[in-house]
Parts: C-alpha cells; sequence; structure tokens
C-alpha cells in the first residue's frame, strides 16, 4: 500500500499543499515545509531560495529545527532524512546532536542519509529537536553557482504509518547571535568542537524560555574586517571596511561582507524584500534581539585598527536600518580584545544617532581575561564548557530582552 499524507497549512505567510508518501508500508515522510517543522531563524535555506518543500540547509553550528507529530502506535518509528551526496568529498562529516521528549543522543554524524532516532517510546505527542553540534571550519560558504559542501541538508523526518504531523508551537520573537569560533563553539567542551557547550547555546537555550527563537550566525577566524574559516578563508568578513582615517571615511565593500548574507548563494540574503532583516525571508520577521561578539581575530590577525572602529561604527548604522526595533549588544571578546576599537566606534555611531537608546556594550571585564590567561581552568583563547556557562549566566543578566 502506498501511504500518502495531504496537509493543508498556514505558516509564516505561505499557504499550499504538501504531499509526502513512501513506496511502502514502512513509514510516511514528514516534508520540511509542513507546519510541523520550526527551523532556527536565520540560519537555513532551501532548495527555492530560503523555501520550498525538497530541504532545508545550513552551514551554521549552532542551527537547530525541531518537529512535532502524534502517532497512535505503541511501538513508533521515526528518522531524520539527510541529502549526504552534497558533502560526498568532504572528510569529516558535520555532527549532530538530538532529544527526543527529553532524552538526549549526543554526537551523530552526518555521514548516513537516515539517522534512526532512539529512545521514542509510546503512542502520544512527540517532539524532536535537532542541533548542528560542529563541522569543520573549511568548504562552507560556497558560491553563487554551487552550495557550499561542508553543511547539513535535512530532506524530512520519516515516521510510522500511524503518526500525523502537528503544527509546532514557534517563538514570537527571535534573536540573532553574531560571532566567531568562541560562538561557534571551538574546543568548548573541554577541547572537543560542540556548540550546545558554547555560551551561544545557553544563552540561547534561556532566551527560549522567554518565547524566543535564536539563530546562531558564527564562523571561526572570522571577525570584523578578517574573512572567516581556515585561512585563507572563503568566508566574508562581517562588514568590510577599508581605506578609513581615524575611525571615518573608507570603503564599505558589500561583496566582502556577510552581514546581510546566510551564504553566497543566489537568493540567499537575510534580508527581506524590504530589506530588513529576516527570520525566514518574509517580511515582518525582523529580530527583535542581536547580539555581536567580535574582534578577537581583528586584534590577533593586527587589522587595521581605524577600518576596524569604522566597521563596527558602520556595521551598526546597518543593522539599525535593517532592524529598526532591536536591542543590539556588542559584546566585549572574553579576552579583552579590541577593547578600544569596539568603545570608540559605539561611541561614534552614538554621536551619529544620540536618539537611539538600544545600542548597549556588555563587557566582562579583566576578572574574565585574567580567568582564560591563568592557569586552565578555563581553558585558554577557547574558553571551555566551566567558562562559556559562565559567560552565558552573565551575559544573560545583562540583557534587557524586549
Amino acid at each position: 500500500m502506498r501511504k500518502v499524507i495531504t496537509i493543508l497549512f498556514f505558516l509564516l505567510g505561505e499557504v499550499g499543499f504538501v504531499l509526502a508518501q513512501t513506496p511502502d508500508a514502512s513509514g510516511v515522510t514528514i516534508p520540511v515545509n509542513s507546519p510541523a517543522f520550526v527551523f532556527s531563524p536565520g540560519n537555513w535555506t532551501g532548495d527555492q531560495g530560503r523555501a520550498g518543500s525538497v530541504f532545508r540547509q545550513s552551514w551554521y553550528p549552532g542551527a537547530y529545527f525541531r518537529v512535532t507529530w502524534s502517532t497512535t502506535s505503541a511501538d513508533p518509528i521515526a528518522a531524520i532524512l539527510l541529502d549526504t551526496a552534497v558533502f560526498r568529498d568532504i572528510k569529516t562529516k558535520p555532527d549532530l546532536t538530538y532529544n527526543i521528549d527529553g532524552v538526549w543522543t549526543d554526537n551523530i554524524s552526518c555521514a548516513t542519509d537516515h539517522i534512526t532516532i532512539k529512545g521514542l517510546k509510546g503512542a502520544g505527542t512527540h517532539t524532536l529537536s535537532v542541533y548542528f553540534r560542529n563541522s569543520d571550519q573549511s568548504n562552507r560558504w560556497g558560491s553563487a553557482e554551487n552550495s557550499g559542501k561542508n553543511v547539513v541538508r535535512v530532506t524530512g523526518l520519516l515516521v510510522d504509518s500511524e503518526a500525523k504531523p502537528e503544527i509546532a508551537l514557534v517563538g514570537a520573537k527571535w534573536a540573532l547571535i553574531i560571532g566567531d569560533s568562541i560562538t561557534e563553539g571551538s574546543a568548548a567542551n573541554f577541547g572537543q568542537n560542540d556548540n550546545l557547550s558554547d555560551w551561544s547555546y545557553l544563552v540561547g537555550q534561556g532566551l527560549q524560555e522567554q518565547n524566543y527563537e535564536y539563530g546562531v550566525s558564527a564562523c571561526g577566524w572570522s571577525g570584523w574586517i578578517r574573512p572567516g574559516d581556515n585561512p585563507p578563508g572563503d568566508v566574508p568578513p562581517y562588514y568590510m571596511i577599508s581605506g578609513s582615517s581615524n575611525g571615518t571615511g573608507g570603503h564599505y565593500d558589500e561583496a566582502k561582507s556577510r552581514w546581510n548574507k546566510i551564504d553566497a548563494g543566489r537568493n540567499h540574503s537575510l534580508l527581506d524584500s524590504a530589506n530588513r532583516l529576516s527570520g525566514y525571508g518574509a517580511t515582518g520577521q525582523e529580530p527583535s534581539l542581536i547580539l555581536i561578539n567580535y574582534g578577537t581575530n581583528d586584534d590577533l590577525s593586527h587589522a587595521n585598527a581605524s577600518d576596524l572602529q569604522t566597521s563596527i561604527t558602520q556595521s551598526l548604522s546597518a543593522l539599525r536600518v535593517a532592524a529598526p526595533q532591536a536591542s543590539i549588544y556588542l559584546i566585549v571578546p572574553f579576552g579583552q580584545y579590541a577593547l578600544k576599537p569596539l568603545q570608540d566606534g559605539l561611541a561614534a555611531y552614538q554621536a551619529m544617532a544620540p536618539g537611539d537608546k538600544k545600542v548597549f556594550l556588555i563587557d566582562l571585564a579583566k576578572p574574565a581575561a585574567n580567568a582564560l590567561a591563568a592557569n586552565g581552568y578555563w581553558s585558554g583563547l577557547h574558553p571551555n564548557l566551566r567558562a562559556h556557562a559562565v559567560f552565558a549566566a552573565k551575559i544573560l543578566s545583562k540583557i534587557t530582552a524586549p
């Protein structure tokens, strides 16, 4: 018997029919454009720009998705379906961590196109949360013609034939968390790369308790004006400025900036048709909160101080246009890198926009830097889980969530 499910859905302004079917009685597939799926905002693209029915794809460690469904089966099944052809020649595949009804399974390789969910039990309603744990810092950005190769591409969730998708709960607001390898999760789990041990994940989980979704947009090696991923690095700097003088002027390079892009693909802008930051591509989906933890790699690579300061000032202006109501927090790198350019760049912006009272600086100050540099208890340049937990708690205490 061919099992067919037709779902009438209305989600994020899109109305349509979704058909999912399998050629035998083993199960049915919930497709990625079903309202049973929720994807982390600002992280995912699809087979039609940022949408489509075939797949959703992300290169960002920290990206996540949830699926909610119900079943009458006492012995239910579920499996994450992936398109692995996209990274066939990538030696080390991305890793996932998932949670099914509160039960966790960690460090699952994306090497297979069928990941069976363990711990799923009994009839009723189930929610699966899947997190992009980590990936190698290379081959992720791609080009206008070709997708990045080192990505997670989800094509659906296989469930038992007695199951039906449920409309998932979605947070009313969202936060965009931006940074480098320290925000991505490099060495965060006592030497292992793991976003779930990182301050960005911990802050994001805290925000979810305040009815937020969150998107982590972090890339190792990157900075305000430094490219990301393994040198020479194909991920553009956050907001590329060159040729400035004393923190003013200079040339903004759109092609070498990633603040308004998800990846290099066509139609993968982070902006909507009104040039506003958008969680999923439609209008009216601007973030309420933006956190930026950049400056470490700029400082360590001896970036031009004037260009760095100018990048900070001008990116704040661009972000304010693209997210007029968002609260924006600049986080001083935990090792106290780029402190003066951050202070001066923010001061210059505030002088230009004195009416903007929603831009702030979070500085955990020298005690945090000293602890990272002292005796290894907090690790070092890349903090360990102890340090990330403390940083997350302190950052959450300083955020006034709108």
